[in-house]
């Protein structure tokens, strides 16, 4: 995962899911921060021996782990729209 592709995730998500949040990303690695007023939400992608790793930091605090980018955006869109059903339907191209 390039640092550019992670953005164009992560961007097209907030915006599909129209989340209010400035988006920080890091220069050197896939990981971003997203601000909500004082509020953030920190997502990182790792490349492991044993597989990739998705964490997300929630506003809670709890770090969340995943092994795929499905399970990873369902659990952002959970913590970014607690209100809202989550999709069942992921298009990528």
């Amino acid at each position: 995962m390039t640092p550019e592709r992670f953005e164009v995730i992560i961007r097209g998500a907030t915006e599909i899911w129209d989340v209010e949040c400035k988006v920080e990303f890091m220069d050197s690695r896939p990981a971003c921060l997203l601000w909500m007023n004082e509020h953030k939400v920190s997502i990182c992608h790792e490349v492991t021996s044993f597989g990739n790793v998705w964490r997300i930091i929630g506003l809670d605090g709890r770090e969340r782990v995943h092994p795929s980018l499905g399970s990873t955006l369902s659990s952002l869109s959970r913590i970014l729209r607690p209100n809202q059903p989550n999709a069942r339907v992921i298009f990528a191209r």
